[in-house]
């Protein structure tokens, strides 16, 4: 049972104890350094310290956090539960809204490394240049012996993902892991109450939705056929329709697979992509794509969704808490978009899901912390609370806990996801809506997709959207379409399955190139044939250099 003692009680307990300490001890500071090393105590993961420990962060402190009234970053649910449970005080030194990677990177070179920090994807090189430095701890006594055995289970159902945060068998980090791979195919968005005036029609080739795209334009209003922003990631998603798989060129990471004779190579290089450029092309010459595209943001692109001005969108599956509640309100409850599998050229089966290597970042800590089984009793309380079956978490707690969205923001830097989180997720909320019964739904999350399913079903409360479309819609809902695709094993994954090698970094940005030149073919200012040339000059400023490595490294 969670004890909810009051704050300024413990404080003041705290203070009383540490001034007859001090009288005892006479005055000795360095008895009271609270982030000097203190005996684990005996005991499941959750036992208390008999001491405080305090235990400094910082975190990715987003614009959307929400705070009661007397809240800050360091007297949050979350810090109070650690400290009233745990006797662990996690003292936030910043947090950053929107630049965690650049403050963190200042602290870096100015050698001032809090105990504990995560490493996002975006950034994940900085593991092996930390590691390389002899900045990072040896995490693996600490995991071993005080992580609970759910966070330590994750390891056994992806074995491979913490080998990448490994050296000579010793953990220098811990995976954050994922909320599942059923998160990973892209869907495409379409506007259902301009769907069903257009009389429903299937789709499943590329043709059907080329038609449709321009009867959306013809007789609903639409200024253009398919919502893509300038960075191009959204159409690059749009890839596997036509058999092409190019993963995150933005980021400079690509794609992986096998050739005919074995060796692994970027999508970019296979024929398919080619056929992809020239439907890219064509439609922006026909305006499937806009005239403005170039100039055109992601926050553009929203902007024309939700204001009517378009009515088919590439995206993930969490479209519904995007766009949903705003195009609910601007457009009507009917203007939502519901997801469809990618269709191909020739229509036979839906275009296969890309899955790339998910894991969302790695928390590690620094070589001077003292105690690391503070950290995995922190990261294993996180867990338990937002994802045990053995949390019996009242309503109250609940929304104590996880209302608006604290259980994700202020749990930030501690988050371990389980693995197979998502598809449990959908499976068990899935059967509670049919039912009715809600029994079963063991975690925060299920309970909260749950509520939020049932809210837009069944008062169209625009806050469940995001829920509803995502599994709550039955076989409409986005991971439906993803869990056919896995039932009848239509998955491609990419052969780099594992952090990006730290060998990527002398190859430079090889992606800005990419990108560039293409935007210049879909635009027609350069005929689809330059790709060829523009391969050529990506392989002599760099990309040998990834293929090579991602060939030594992942080739077997």
């Amino acid at each position: 049972m969670i004890k909810m003692r009051k704050r300024l009680l413990f404080v003041l307990a705290v203070i009383l104890t540490s001034t007859l300490f001090l009288v005892a001890c006479g005055g000795n500071d360095g008895d009271l350094d609270p982030r000097a090393f203190q005996e684990v105590p005996e005991g499941p993961w959750n036992t208390p310290f008999e001491n405080p420990v305090h235990v400094t962060a910082v975190g990715n402190h987003g614009a959307h956090w929400s705070f009661a009234p007397g809240d800050d970053v360091g007297n949050s649910p979350w810090t109070r539960l650690f400290e009233e449970e745990l006797n662990i005080v996690v003292d936030f030194l910043w947090t950053s809204v929107d630049e965690y990677p650049a403050r963190l990177n200042m602290d870096i070179a100015a050698g001032n490394l809090p105990d504990v920090f995560h490493i996002p994807t975006a950034n994940i090189l900085l593991f092996n240049q930390l590691l390389d430095a002899g900045m990072l701890l040896d995490l693996t006594d600490a995991y071993n012996s005080y992580a609970s055995e759910r966070v330590r289970n994750f390891q056994v159902m992806d074995p491979y993902t913490i080998q990448g945060f490994m050296r000579d068998g010793r953990i220098y980090g811990i995976p954050r892991y994922y909320y599942g791979q059923i998160d990973q195919p892209w869907h495409m968005w379409v506007r259902n109450d301009w769907y069903i005036a257009a009389g429903s029609p299937e789709i499943r080739t590329v043709a059907d939705l080329e038609n449709l795209g321009r009867r959306f334009m013809d007789e609903f209003g639409a200024s253009y056929g398919f919502a893509v922003a300038n960075d191009l990631q959204w159409l690059f998603r749009t890839a596997p329709m036509f058999g092409a798989y190019l993963g995150n060129v933005h980021d400079h990471q690509y794609f992986w697979r096998p050739d005919e004779t074995g060796r692994l190579r970027p999508g970019i290089s296979f024929p398919e992509f080619m056929v992809a450029l020239e439907h890219w092309q064509r439609w922006f010459a026909e305006g499937l794509i806009s005239a403005d595209f170039a100039t055109m943001d992601n926050a553009r692109v929203e902007e024309d969704i939700v204001n009517g001005l378009v009515g088919i969108q590439p995206w993930w599956q969490w479209w519904g808490w995007m766009n949903g509640p705003t195009i609910s309100v601007l457009q009507g409850d009917d203007a939502i978009f519901y997801p469809f599998n990618l269709p191909t050229l020739d229509g036979a089966r839906p275009a296969r899901g890309q899955i790339f290597f998910p894991n969302l970042g790695v928390i590690v800590a620094s070589a001077e912390f003292e105690n690391p089984a503070a950290l995995m009793k922190i990261l294993s309380m996180v867990d338990h609370m937002r994802a045990s079956p053995d949390a019996n978490l009242t309503p109250e707690q609940l929304s104590y806990f996880m209302d608006d969205d604290r259980e994700h923001s202020m749990t930030d830097t501690f988050s371990i996801i389980n693995p197979a989180t998502d598809m449990e997720q959908f499976i068990y909320v899935r059967e509670a809506l049919i039912t009715g019964d809600d029994s079963q739904l063991f975690t925060t999350g299920m309970q909260q997709k749950y509520i939020q399913s049932l809210a837009w079903i069944n008062n169209r409360e625009p806050h469940g959207i995001g829920a509803y479309l995502q599994m709550g819609a039955g076989d409409r809902s986005a991971y439906a379409r993803s869990q056919h695709l896995f039932d009848n094993d239509w998955t491609v994954q990419t052969a780099l399955w594992g952090p990006i090698p730290p060998e990527f970094a002398a190859a430079g940005t090889t992606g800005d190139l990419i990108l560039e030149e293409v935007m210049q073919i879909i635009m027609g200012n350069r005929p689809v044939e330059h790709f060829y040339t523009v391969l050529e000059q990506w392989y002599a400023q760099g990309g040998q250099l990834k293929e090579d490595i991602v060939n030594e490294l992942f080739g077997n």
